[in-house]
């Protein structure tokens, strides 16, 4: 038992779903994850499971209790004179909860969309590996474990603080536990759920990375002066014309196909993403008024709850932060398609085709009903 466990967790990843399989384990213990695969994941075969959908329930139970804990914290505990700082930290933290019930439950409705968009992506990165171009799955793992481990590493340091903290403020030692173990529950939750976010981005735009790196290596994409030699060194750019024509119109299609995952992904998370976003800003702004209000007096408590509330509004708006780069990315690459050092006249034909499905609808990741210019928001540039 002990080697099986040894080399599930050792075990080189060998597509997508290899890749999220922590993630998937840390959401089924949690009770996020309601399905469950039969046999090999590759084959896409899933069914709900009946315990994991009793541990769902059990997990949205438990968080409309942490925020019961929050809507009857003591008045006396949260009462430095303000109204707008004693209900408003309350509210916010109980609206956490519901907030992060809602996004749990819309995920778990649409747990077949999920499995299908992941099913989508390992049939095209089987045609990467058809034409001798395989993605790094080994790379994609260890960068998203290493992003999730250094953000669970500073996530678990504010948790700590606050916790010591709460134990020093608070003297009556239910209410003081109560609130902890709320805490850590409901933010180990949220946790999950933003590296879920980030786990999605980051897969689907280094499928537009690959497809241009493919790109480069079928065909001259410097953009510059013909490099002969190079086109000389590189076998991938050899072959007949048929041959080169038939590479553009199987990168045209997978490029069709991500386009088409991109929009479905766009369906299942953007508007919970750009939701969350906005109110976790919210969230932060509001934590800075409450400090501003509470600086110059001497209610401790409240001043500890607003840093400590500030911090974990900081943490999660980072954390959003790369997932916004991620959805950028996505434009950026697709922007960056280009071949034109080729000379023949029935390829370029072929590429002219590609250019323009590229041209007429180019991916994005971004809300369905929300217009939102991601670089416009999150970029300054300077003009000179």
């Amino acid at each position: 038992m002990g080697q099986r466990i040894s080399n599930w967790f050792n075990a080189e990843p060998r597509h997508v779903f290899d890749v999220l399989k922590y993630h998937e384990l840390f959401c089924s213990i949690l009770g996020i994850n309601i399905y469950q695969y039969v046999g090999n994941p590759a084959n896409g075969d899933a069914r709900l499971s009946t315990v994991k959908v009793v541990n769902f329930v059990i997990l949205n139970l438990l968080l409309v209790a942490v925020a019961a804990v929050h809507a009857n914290i003591p008045y006396d505990l949260l009462n430095n004179g303000s109204i707008l700082v004693t209900y408003g930290i309350r509210t916010l933290l109980v609206g956490g909860m519901f907030g992060t019930c809602g996004v749990i439950m819309i995920y778990a409705w649409n747990w077949k969309s999920v499995i299908r968009v992941l099913q989508e992506i390992h049939q095209i990165d089987l045609k990467f590996q058809l034409m001798k171009h395989p993605v790094d799955f080994t790379t994609h793992r260890q960068h998203i474990l290493l992003g999730s481990g250094l953000s669970l590493f500073l996530h678990q340091s504010i948790l700590l603080f606050y916790n010591i903290n709460t134990t020093k403020h608070i003297e009556d030692q239910t209410v003081s536990w109560q609130m902890i173990l709320g805490q850590i529950y409901f933010n180990i939750v949220y946790f999950s759920i933003v590296c879920l976010f980030f786990c999605m981005s980051y897969i689907m735009s280094f499928r537009f990375v690959h497809l241009n790196q493919t790109l480069k290596l079928r065909f001259d994409t410097s953009n510059g002066d013909r490099q002969g030699f190079l086109l000389g060194e590189n076998s991938h750019r050899g072959g007949s014309l048929q041959e080169r024509i038939r590479a553009v119109q199987k990168i045209a299609n997978i490029y069709h196909q991500l386009t088409e995952i991109t929009f479905q992904l766009n369906g299942q998370f953007a508007d919970v993403l750009a939701l969350n976003i906005v109110v976790m800003l919210m969230f932060s702004v509001f934590n800075i008024f409450a400090l501003l209000k509470v600086y110059a007096s001497d209610d401790s408590r409240t001043l500890m709850f607003s840093v400590f509330n500030l911090c974990g509004g900081l943490f999660y708006s980072l954390m959003f932060l790369p997932i916004v780069g991620l959805s950028q990315m996505v434009s950026k690459e697709v922007r960056r398609f280009a071949m034109n050092n080729e000379s023949n006249g029935a390829l370029i034909r072929s590429m002219m085709l590609f250019s323009r499905q590229i041209r007429n609808r180019s991916a994005i990741i971004a809300s369905r009903n929300i217009v939102i210019d991601w670089p416009f928001i999150f970029q300054v540039r300077l003009i000179s």
